[in-house]
């Protein structure tokens, strides 16, 4: 590999200002291999890192060539740079990691676990970025026997200091292992976090739409399974592909289906206002002055007209032509429902003021503001009664599925 100063001749990539955290310790140079190493581009990282070492030797730079010789499989180089390493002083738990990476690229299982135990047993050798990793390393170790979630959740406490793509290969590989024991809606939100993290993966689509069909989300199926059966990616193998054919055959082809985001959604629109209101408030004395009753009050008045809004343009799907009045029906009775079950309440709230105010006012305030809520809570419940009906009535395909529990 020829190296080079001239920064001219080196490859170039723009990084996202402000700079992401788990880049800020390193050199420029560095920091531009690392994010070619993160979008897959290792060739051109490892002439950086080659570059960075020439420049100013260090574990950093010996590092970043090893970790894309490996994804190069260029096994001969990276035997040379661990022996580098250790010239440079790198301490025997640093390059036992190392070293179990370069046995699982060469799939030597017996040599990386070994490697994994000794690193384990000196971990407090290792600062958060390579205890991160070492996690990591572990959990894809798992793989090949038993896998365990718990290395890659350890790993996603240091997600900071985390590539991209590292990250979204842990919730990736979770949520395989969550799908395999049928924890369908924790394996769900880990394929999301997987492809919010790095969109590029058809694994995570997979998992998605496996996870998603079993456990009441819908929204992204038809994107996913149609992604899975036209994609080229290797990982992506025939019973993966039958799975999405058998998938799309049970798919519901309504217009509108009720399934859990759609839920998910009604329940945003109903409660984020009175949410935002309770979340932004700092201390007790905040709370005291500003959760008063007209505020509740008003924001039950927006609860409700925005949940209506929710369901008029969801629901327009339908062609119903007696959908509007039906809509407007349900729409008075939750109000109704208001004066029954949240009026008084808000009516009772009586607000402590004044330096004079005792515990057992503050006590009695408390128990108001419960029961505000409760009301809160009351008049949603009723909202979904009311959406249950117009299923009914319209037959409106209902996935809600459940997470399965294991005896």
């Amino acid at each position: 590999m020829k190296k080079s100063n001239d920064p001219v001749k080196l490859p170039q990539i723009a990084i996202p200002q402000p700079i992401p955290s788990w880049l800020q310790n390193f050199s420029p140079l560095l920091q531009q291999a690392r994010w070619f190493s993160n979008n897959d581009q290792d060739q051109e990282a490892l002439s950086l890192a080659l570059a960075a070492y020439k420049r100013q030797p260090s574990l950093d730079a010996l590092e970043q060539a090893f970790d894309s010789s490996l994804v190069l499989e260029q096994f001969k180089q990276t035997k040379a740079l661990l022996k580098e390493m250790k010239k440079l002083g790198a301490t025997n738990t640093f390059l036992n990691l190392q070293k179990a990476t370069y046995y699982l690229a060469q799939e030597k299982f017996t040599q990386a676990n070994k490697c994994l135990a000794d690193a384990q047993a000196h971990k407090q050798e290792l600062d958060n970025r390579h205890r991160a990793y070492l996690y990591f390393t572990q959990g894809v170790a798992s793989f090949q026997n038993k896998p365990q979630t718990l290395p890659f959740t350890q790993a996603l406490h240091y997600d900071y200091l985390l590539m991209p793509s590292e990250r979204s290969l842990c919730y990736l590989m979770r949520g395989l292992i969550r799908l395999e024991k049928e924890a369908y809606e924790t394996a769900y939100q880990d394929a999301q976090n997987a492809l919010h993290t790095s969109s590029s993966s058809d694994v995570a689509h997979y998992l998605r739409a496996m996870a998603g069909y079993h456990s009441g989300h819908l929204t992204h199926l038809q994107q996913d399974t149609q992604i899975v059966l036209q994609s080229k990616d290797e990982l992506i193998g025939k019973a993966m592909k039958s799975n999405m054919r058998q998938l799309q055959k049970v798919r519901p082809k309504e217009p509108v289906i009720i399934d859990k985001d759609f839920m998910d959604n009604l329940r945003h629109r109903f409660f984020d206002e009175v949410d935002d209101m309770i979340d932004s408030s700092d201390d007790s004395d905040e709370c005291v002055a500003t959760w008063t009753s007209g505020r509740f009050e008003n924001k039950m008045g927006s609860s409700i007209q925005k949940s209506m809004e929710y369901l008029r343009v969801a629901l327009s799907k339908l062609n119903k032509p007696d959908l509007p009045e039906k809509l407007k029906n349900i729409q008075e009775y939750l109000q109704l429902c208001v004066d029954g079950y949240f009026a008084q309440a808000c009516l009772d709230l009586i607000t402590p003021n004044g330096p004079d105010t005792t515990l057992e006012q503050l006590r009695d305030w408390r128990k108001q503001i419960l029961l505000i809520m409760d009301g809160y809570d009351k008049v949603y419940q009723v909202l979904v009664g009311k959406l249950e009906e117009l299923a009914v009535l319209y037959q409106i395909p209902v996935f809600l599925a459940q997470e399965k529990k294991k005896k």
